[in-house]
């Protein structure tokens, strides 16, 4: 198999969870780019719309990834519809505790981190297996750099608190690594390859409005800048692809070199 065969995904059919976000469209396309048919499951047809209008083998299917049934009904239509599912890429998250301190975070909104980000994750990656067990596949957990490292609090210090990093998020991110591993091991005989991308920072447009936040961001990295979401298109088609077959329960991370400082 040449170069190019390796990395094609042509024929192939792809799920991207919140495959409409500000990460979620570049990594849709990249899959897209590379050959593969892409379904975005996503609560809003509208965002999909906004941001697929008229482009080609991209189709949209509502899915509420917090809730089981309706995870399996978009994975069951998927297969109905085109008859394999060859890719899973898990992107979407929920939670309701952004910028909060530990000490003022509550229990309930612990839970909601915890079933919306490692959760969320559980649930996609337990309803695909009997789709893809006997035929293979490849399942791609999107966690963060925070899942690996601490933040260095000194970020969000002054007018840049809002920012602040929670500790549910970090650690429901750690959450997903593991489970990169665990799923690794357990699907691997079913040639089922489990592997995780963990970006960082990758901060949305409105928090990019900040530009003294977006300096400090920008010094924490050897590449002394945030990433752009084009940034992911190389990782994700190398592990959606046969290129990364013998590359199994890793994860690997797009942060401009901020982890090796």
């Amino acid at each position: 198999m040449n170069i190019l065969e390796l990395f094609s995904l042509k024929d192939k059919i792809a799920i991207v969870t919140g495959g409409y976000g500000y990460l979620g469209k570049s990594m849709s396309e990249s899959l897209n780019e590379a050959g593969a048919t892409v379904i975005v499951a996503g609560r809003s047809e509208e965002k999909f719309s906004n941001n697929f209008h008229e482009k080609e083998n991209y189709f949209f299917i509502q899915t509420d990834i917090s809730d089981t049934a309706s995870i399996h009904q978009c994975f069951a239509t998927v297969k109905q519809k085109f008859g394999h599912i060859d890719i899973l890429l898990n992107n979407a998250v929920y939670l309701d505790s952004g910028g909060k301190k530990p000490e003022d975070i509550t229990d309930e909104e612990w839970t909601i981190c915890a079933n919306g980000v490692s959760g969320s994750v559980f649930r996609c990656i337990r309803e695909i297996i009997p789709f893809m067990r006997g035929q293979g596949g490849s399942i791609i957990n999107v966690s963060s750099m925070y899942g690996v490292v601490s933040p260095d609090f000194t970020l969000y210090e002054g007018e840049c608190s809002p920012f602040f990093n929670p500790v549910n998020y970090g650690a429901e991110k750690a959450g997903v690594i593991q489970m990169t591993k665990y799923f690794a091991t357990y699907l691997i005989k079913d040639k089922i390859n489990v592997n995780c991308i963990s970006p960082g920072t990758f901060p949305s447009p409105t928090v990019q409005e900040n530009k003294e936040f977006i300096a400090r961001l920008s010094k924490k990295n050897p590449a002394c800048r945030i990433g752009k979401p084009e940034d992911l298109k190389g990782v994700v088609v190398f592990l959606a692809s046969n290129a990364s077959d013998y590359v199994v329960g890793q994860n690997i991370i797009v942060d401009g070199g901020w982890t090796i400082w």
